[in-house]
């Protein structure tokens, strides 16, 4: 799969975040410096607020360096997929001593990860839906380990 997604940017801090994020998520990307000429199958250009006139492209997202990267990625993976939101944002829970959680929206997953504690596993659900605008979202939660789900609950 061709790179949709330039990160296009000469900040050490907001390339190492992003880059992250997209490697830990599997999304292919490419690395441009902000003159660079983004190719035209590029949909979407990440860049700093102090980059962003140096962009020539259609849509370009700018990225805080002191703020989650996940939530810039969402929504470049949004407008990558031609979406403004999603129709429905589902988060699934498997509880255990280590809770996992994947997030999909429209059937597509757009992030996993772990969580140690419910305090933690409550607060990432909080995180998600703040950050992926939906018209419906959906929380469910698994039953193989019932102590763990009671205390999540």
């Amino acid at each position: 799969m061709k790179a949709k997604i330039a990160v296009a940017t000469v900040s050490g801090k907001a390339y190492y975040k992003l880059v992250n994020e997209l490697k830990e998520r599997d999304i292919p990307f490419l690395s441009l410096t902000p003159r660079d000429t983004v190719p035209q199958r590029v949909k979407v250009a990440i860049t700093t607020g102090k980059e962003r006139h140096l962009i020539k492209h259609p849509n370009v997202l700018i990225f805080n360096e002191e703020k989650d990267p996940a939530t810039v990625v969402n929504k470049a993976l949004r407008l990558v997929k031609g979406k403004k939101s999603y129709e429905k944002v589902v988060i699934g829970v498997d509880p255990g001593k280590t809770f996992g959680l994947a997030v999909l929206g429209d059937g597509n997953v757009l992030e996993t990860s772990t969580c140690s504690s419910s305090e933690e596993t409550v607060s990432t659900i909080m995180k998600v839906l703040n950050r992926a605008p939906t018209a419906v979202s959906e929380l469910k939660i698994g039953n193989g380990a019932p102590a763990y789900t009671k205390q999540l609950l």
